[in-house]
């Protein structure tokens, strides 16, 4: 799988569970999607969650073989070329984080 499909895969599956999350948010459970993941992923027993770099500048490295934890980012435009034409789309990007239950200290 391609780069770009891995991300449109994540991006879809990440679409899917935050559907799920829309009722709490709405009823006044969570104030956003975001909030609702990081519960998910606190109950899956994910407590510090940072980017790649994040964990390699506190000196710590991601275990071979982890699988990134997605949040939604903040809401970007951007300008695309579609059929000719350019035209301006807004979207969240995704950010993909690691925990800290997958990272390692190297000097041990």
């Amino acid at each position: 799988m391609n780069t770009a499909s891995n991300i449109q895969a994540k991006r879809t599956e990440l679409k899917e569970i935050s559907n799920t999350l829309k009722e709490l948010k709405q009823n006044g459970g969570i104030t956003t999607i975001n909030e609702g993941l990081l519960s998910i992923y606190n109950l899956q027993g994910h407590r510090e969650l940072k980017t790649f770099e994040q964990w390699e500048r506190l000196g710590k490295r991601v275990k071979k073989g982890a699988k990134a934890l997605y949040l939604w980012g903040k809401q970007t435009t951007k300008t695309i070329s579609e059929e000719g034409h350019e035209k301006e789309i807004q979207y969240f990007p995704l950010v993909a984080l690691f925990s800290d239950i997958q990272v390692v200290d190297p000097q041990f």
